[in-house]
């Protein structure tokens, strides 16, 4: 295949695709980083998760109060 053609099936990918398709070349060829860039992105996200919870866990507590005290 050449690399003309390669990239018009490129171009008619969808935008969420062609994404993973550049994490995936450079991964393979430019990552020189320890952790894999999936792992690294799996890994933050947990960190995320644990802190948007905790900022609801403490909002949703304040909601309820608030509540508590209308009825």
């Amino acid at each position: 295949m050449k690399a003309e053609e390669l990239l018009k099936l490129i171009e008619g990918m969808e935008n969420e695709e062609r994404w993973k398709l550049l994490d995936m070349i450079y991964d393979k060829y430019y990552n020189t980083r320890s952790k894999p860039k999936m792992e690294e992105r799996l890994s933050n996200l947990e960190k995320d998760i644990e802190y948007i919870s905790k900022k609801i866990g403490i909002h949703d507590m304040y909601f309820n109060r608030s509540n508590e005290r209308e009825d």
